[in-house]
């Protein structure tokens, strides 16, 4: 079996060249347009034409992976915050037995 791309389903063409007053005029769908990035399996820039419809899986794809990677750098920012925190607790109670335990040895001597 033969699997083609089938046309617009809005009935638009991507791309048509039409002659106007003799001159060549290219009619674009406002749709069709260029992805541009670094493609993640080849590392390699893209500038990829095609229709926004057809763009959207991909995107919300890409859109959810890097949402991902953002909720993953907050919660590693995260567990430092509460790392250093207790370290800085830990240093304030050591300080402040240090303190008490002077303030005891100066009211026995």
């Amino acid at each position: 079996m033969k699997t083609r791309i089938a046309d617009c389903p809005l009935g638009a063409k991507c791309e048509e060249l039409k002659v106007e007053e003799g001159q060549p005029t290219l009619y674009r769908c406002p749709w069709y347009v260029q992805v541009r990035g670094v493609d993640a399996n080849t590392g390699q820039e893209t500038g990829t034409w095609g229709c926004a419809i057809a763009w959207m899986p991909t995107l919300v794809i890409n859109t959810a992976n890097e949402s991902r990677k953002g909720a993953a750098a907050t919660e590693s920012f995260r567990n430092e915050m509460v790392k250093q925190g207790a370290q800085t607790q830990q240093a304030l109670i050591v300080a402040a037995q240090r303190m008490l335990s002077q303030q005891g040895d100066r009211a026995c001597g």
